[in-house]
């Protein structure tokens, strides 16, 4: 009875805009995922890069949330400017609930002076949402206990749409700040003829690195941070706040997901406002990175969705077709610092 509640619960949200608490699809590894997180960091890694997500949150619950992210970017070197690619599918639900968008991304990049810099950019989006109604189990009104599939209420099941967003980002060697704004265009879709615009969604993020080292004799380095996320759509607010660890070839990430200080609205507080604790375990060889994630539920929800699981994969190169460097310039080597301690020469936000 309490998983079909629970199934009631996760269905009728996305028919309405108004109960849903996050629009689009979430990642706990955030800079695991840079291009879905802001357009402007499309060309951060200073050469070619790829990148993919998966999610599988609450396993527990039969066909929830799946979520799969690919992209790829580049910094072009010559145009002070990084272009990417996004694709982004989330299924959910036994009817089959698939929201699907393609991105096209590009970022400017402003020096301001030695150690600052400005980066705007932008996403062109296009977007599909879809479900499979014959999936879809309703009473059929007559008292008798049986149910039916055939619902005509719906006027369709594919909803197509075009969106914007906009990002700011600024960054030194040791702080970074951001900015996204999403569905500036406030696409509407529906599948029963009615007009659902998707609510404007803000994103802040950043975080400084608060202890580095790196070896004089070979290229390693140790680095801890400590950052946040923070997310604000239709009342929904969200806030991940945590930190990182890497030595060589290893990370570790610990960070708490929930807002209890401020009520949300139009969600039940008891399963949102204290979310989560996510652990992460990653490790970097050359220029491939694996990392491993493992959301512990803190809410009503833990007894029956068993948390969440996310693997990242990220591969960056140097140069190619003559685009691109392998860090920004105002990462290079300082004149003067001839000790280990010293700010990190690339932008390392995980």
């Amino acid at each position: 009875m309490r998983s079909r509640i629970i199934y009631i619960i996760l269905g009728l949200s996305f028919y309405s805009v108004k109960l849903v608490y996050s629009q689009d699809p979430h990642f706990s590894q955030f800079y695991s995922a840079p291009n879905i997180l802001s357009p402007s960091l499309a060309g951060s890694s200073g050469g070619t890069r790829f990148v993919a997500n998966y999610r599988n949150q609450w396993p527990g619950i039969s066909k929830t949330y799946q979520t799969y992210a690919f992209a790829a970017d580049t910094y072009l070197n010559m145009y002070k400017s990084g272009v990417g690619v996004v694709f982004v599918t989330d299924k959910a639900g036994t009817a089959s609930l698939n929201t699907s968008y393609l991105g096209l991304q590009y970022s400017y990049r402003v020096k301001l002076g030695d150690y600052w810099q400005f980066v705007p950019g932008m996403q062109f989006t296009f977007g599909q949402k879809s479900l499979d109604r014959s999936k879809l189990i309703f009473p059929d009104g007559t008292g008798s206990g049986s149910y039916s599939g055939n619902l005509e209420y719906f006027s369709d099941t594919r909803a197509n749409y075009l969106d914007m967003a906009s990002s700011l980002f600024l960054f030194s060697p040791k702080f970074w700040i951001g900015l996204t704004a999403d569905h500036l265009l406030r696409p509407s879709y529906s599948f029963i003829g009615e007009r659902a615009f998707m609510p404007l969604k803000i994103v802040n993020f950043g975080g400084f690195n608060f202890w580095s080292e790196r070896s004089r004799r070979v290229e390693q380095s140790r680095t801890a941070s400590l950052c946040y996320r923070f997310k604000y759509q239709n009342g929904f607010k969200q806030l991940d706040i945590g930190a990182y660890w890497y030595s060589r070839f290893l990370e570790f990430g610990v960070w708490y997901r929930g807002f209890p200080i401020f009520k949300n609205q139009n969600v039940d507080n008891q399963f949102l406002d204290s979310d989560a604790v996510v652990l992460m375990v990653g490790v970097e060889r050359g220029s491939f990175r694996i990392s491993y994630s493992y959301d512990i539920q803190l809410s009503s929800l833990a007894a029956y969705g068993s948390g969440a699981h996310e693997i990242s994969l990220m591969f960056e190169m140097g140069e190619i077709f003559g685009c691109g460097a392998k860090y920004f310039d105002c990462f290079a080597k300082r004149t003067g610092l001839r000790f280990n301690k010293e700010q990190p020469r690339n932008l390392r936000i995980f």
